[in-house]
């Protein structure tokens, strides 16, 4: 078992590790419409998250319905996960 530290550090990347999903999945729908999805792989490489952690991620933002997997296998963002980037951006410090 994880000490308590490491657990809570693990907790906090992969807190980040979600808000950089969001915000890629964002950017993704707002400057391709049309083509709103990215792939788990691209995401992988683009990212820099491993496919382990990014699986987790996406379980984590698929439940909350603030992500959907498309027909074809990628996955966007949805109206409740453009509404929660926006939140993350207005708690940013100036």
């Amino acid at each position: 078992m994880e000490a308590p530290e490491t657990a809570a550090q693990g907790m906090r990347e992969a807190r980040l590790q979600r808000q950089i999903i969001i915000s890629a999945l964002y950017q993704q729908r707002r400057q391709h419409p049309s083509q709103p999805g990215i792939t788990l792989g691209d995401m992988e490489q683009t990212l820099k998250i491993s496919k382990v952690e990014l699986e987790f991620s996406l379980w984590y933002l698929t439940e909350g319905l603030y992500v959907k997997r498309t027909d074809n296998g990628t996955h966007s963002i949805t109206l409740k996960g453009v509404d929660l980037a926006e939140d993350m951006i207005e708690r940013l410090p100036v």
